[in-house]
């Protein structure tokens, strides 16, 4: 009997819906399993363990605050073959670490990649076309996974950078939040597309600041989901922004949101000489009012 290609997809939400249907598009053979801690939502009605039984990929389409726990949870379970897959664009609040970090902290000696840039889950399921960067520092790997997506509407890029992506990602998520906050604010083209160029500029220096490369800010995973961010209805930290801009506070979740206190404690002192990067300090830390925080930003700037 000829042996099918096993892809698990831990987290069922939009993300996970989106890969699961590009995955169909591919004609390789193989069977999916969507696994999620909500039992309304696991697809698979099998437990986490059963899920990685065999598995060749597992995608991780969950926020960053849930990944260190699956990451320990599977850690029993991967395979030695097994590829891990994941699409979240975060910081850990309590280790500080990047995605690849806690992976690699996690699961040792793992096979893994980073998929990074402007993949709206609502668009792919439309069947619209999509962009990432898939990052891992063996080529193999990347040859691998890119297989999977042939035939459909994810157009894939390598790089072997996995630190620079995996931040390049974090930050466009924080900026894509601090413009949000101000547009939502001001509601001005003019200042929100100024803004947005002193933004990638912040992005640049800070990947200077942790000796990463600076050149990955103006590609697909920075300025390209940047850019996607920020526009988009679609957008969680635009959400979030908006959220914060009109009601001084918010419940919801972001990864801009939640990755900003490890990235300003990765950064240093050295954050205050990031004006941007100050004001969503004040504002989300400190609490200070967002539209006199706003006003007295654009009077320095």
């Amino acid at each position: 009997m000829e042996k099918h290609t096993k892809v698990t997809i831990i987290g069922n939400g939009q993300i996970g819906q989106a890969i699961s249907f590009l995955l169909k598009q591919n004609k390789i053979k193989k069977v999916i399993e969507i696994y999620d801690n909500d039992k309304t939502k696991n697809k698979s009605k099998k437990t986490l363990k059963e899920c990685l039984v065999g598995a060749d990929f597992v995608f991780l389409c969950i926020p960053s605050w849930f990944l260190d726990e699956t990451l320990k949870n599977i850690s029993y379970n991967i395979e030695p073959h097994t590829i891990l897959i994941s699409l979240s664009k975060g910081m850990n609040s309590n280790t500080k670490e990047s995605v690849n970090q806690a992976i690699e902290r996690n699961i040792k000696k793992a096979k893994y990649a980073m998929l990074s840039g402007p993949m709206f889950a609502k668009e792919i399921i439309k069947n619209k076309f999509s962009f990432a960067v898939l990052a891992s520092k063996e080529k193999i790997v990347f040859e691998k996974i890119k297989e999977l997506f042939v035939d459909t509407k994810l157009k894939i890029e390598y790089s072997k950078d996995v630190q620079s992506i995996a931040l390049s990602g974090v930050l466009k998520n924080i900026y894509a939040l601090t413009i949000s906050i101000i547009d939502s604010s001001i509601e001005d083209n003019n200042i929100k597309s100024f803004l947005s160029t002193k933004a990638v500029e912040e992005m640049q220096e800070i990947m200077q600041i942790l000796k990463l490369d600076k050149k990955v800010i103006l590609g697909t995973s920075g300025l390209g989901d940047f850019i996607a961010t920020i526009s988009s209805s679609y957008s969680q930290n635009r959400k979030v922004g908006a959220d914060i801009s009109k009601k001084g506070h918010t419940i919801l979740k972001s990864e801009g949101l939640v990755s900003l206190a490890p990235l300003i404690s990765k950064i240093g002192k050295k954050y205050k000489s990031l004006p941007m990067l100050y004001l969503l300090e004040k504002v989300i830390i400190e609490k200070k009012d967002s539209k006199k925080e706003i006003e007295q930003f654009l009077k320095e700037i």
